[in-house]
């Protein structure tokens, strides 16, 4: 396989400079045409916005209302089910670092209507299965650790506390062509569990006469950015159903991911709650089509950069995949993540219009967003996170 041994590889900071060097030397992925959908959100697909058919911000937020309850419905569900499995100072071996919750925000909201073309009520909540999302992030991401947590939902699939809708298991574009053996290194459930997993909700339905069976993707599925996740879409039965998207992956792809997320948007011309000024800044020369405007040259010197930076955000991805499993510790963790090895632009546009490549490292990039956050806070102290 074509993709160097770099487990449990780590950034000191006195090495920091060093590590680049040798990175830039051996981490050589080959990487295919421009990213073309969101490489985290469920079901994505490449869809053109379309302000004209994006609903009013008003009736964003009356939905997101109206998904409150529900929301709480999944967290309480989640929290209940493998909320014990999360490490702490009592039990540190636990292979979970966290279970993470989110109500898609109003913008988003918007947004992907216009690009969907929904327009009622129903519709959205009907269609737009990734309103509520939750995930389960593990700290050590060991197959067989995968499987023995998510082994949890068979009892809770058969006494049909919960459905099985859809299974998307998320591969890296450069295992396409590779043997299945190699094509699953960078899987985190087993295909095996996934298809028991399929299996045992396909009978429950078929004992009670329901024809339904659960839509799955789980050696087809390869991602541009190299992203690594098995994605789940559940739904949790009653008098008002609440179906939710449930992300599977590890503490390290999350942390890149969280980033990506972010750079995603900027460069797909969406909005972002967490971009902040300066990080808008920084995409300028990729995303303000005036920015190279007195170069005969724009268009190639503005497109060469952006299969760079995207080649860039593949390796990260694939890097973030490979590290060892961080031991359990109080407080928090500062990621390091693969340094930028490209010159996005030539020396000489870098110079003229005073930009640097090495500001879309995205260890750079994280800072940026954490400075922008602190701000946040400290300019709206009242301020809560629905």
């Amino acid at each position: 396989m074509n993709i160097p041994a770099i487990m449990g590889f780590r950034l000191a900071a006195p090495n920091y400079e060093a590590a680049k060097q040798n990175n830039i030397s051996k981490f050589g992925l080959r990487m295919s045409s421009p990213l073309q959908a969101d490489t985290v959100s469920f079901r994505g697909t490449p869809k053109l916005a379309n302000k004209q058919w994006e609903i009013s911000k008003e009736t964003a937020r009356a939905i997101r209302r109206k998904l409150a309850s529900s929301a709480q419905k999944v967290e309480s569900f989640m929290q209940d089910s493998f909320g014990d499995l999360v490490a702490s100072e009592k039990y540190p071996k636990n292979p979970l670092s966290e279970i993470g919750f989110r109500l898609k925000s109003i913008g988003s909201i918007a947004e992907k209507t216009g690009s969907r073309q929904w327009s009622s009520v129903d519709e959205i909540l009907t269609e737009m299965t990734d309103l509520i999302g939750a995930k389960l992030v593990f700290r050590d991401a060991a197959r067989n650790k995968v499987d023995a947590v998510l082994d949890r939902f068979i009892p809770l699939i058969k006494s049909r506390k919960v459905e099985l809708i859809e299974v998307e298991n998320k591969r890296p574009i450069i295992v396409k062509n590779l043997p299945e053996y190699q094509a699953s290194e960078f899987d985190y459930a087993s295909i095996d569990f996934l298809n028991k997993m399929i299996a045992i909700q396909n009978d429950v339905w078929k004992k009670g006469g329901n024809k339904q069976r659960v839509k799955k993707r789980l050696d087809d599925d390869f991602t541009k950015a190299n992203y690594c996740a098995t994605h789940f879409l559940f739904k949790l039965p009653g008098k008002t159903p609440v179906t939710f998207e449930l992300q599977v992956l590890g503490n390290n792809v999350n942390a890149a991911k969280h980033i990506d997320d972010i750079v995603y948007k900027k460069l797909d011309g969406k909005n972002s709650s967490e971009s902040n000024p300066e990080f808008d800044k920084i995409f300028e020369p990729l995303t303000n089509k005036k920015f190279f405007a007195a170069e005969p040259n724009a268009k190639e010197i503005v497109e060469n950069a952006k299969k760079k930076f995207e080649k860039y955000r593949g390796e990260v991805f694939i890097l973030q995949r490979r590290k060892e499993p961080l031991p359990y510790h109080k407080g928090k963790h500062v990621e390091l993540f693969l340094p930028m090895p490209y010159k996005l632009f030539p020396s000489d546009i870098e110079i003229k219009y005073g930009i640097s490549s090495a500001d879309f490292d995205y260890n750079n990039l994280n800072r940026v967003l954490q400075r922008g956050k602190k701000k946040s806070t400290k300019q709206k102290p009242e301020a809560k996170k629905v």
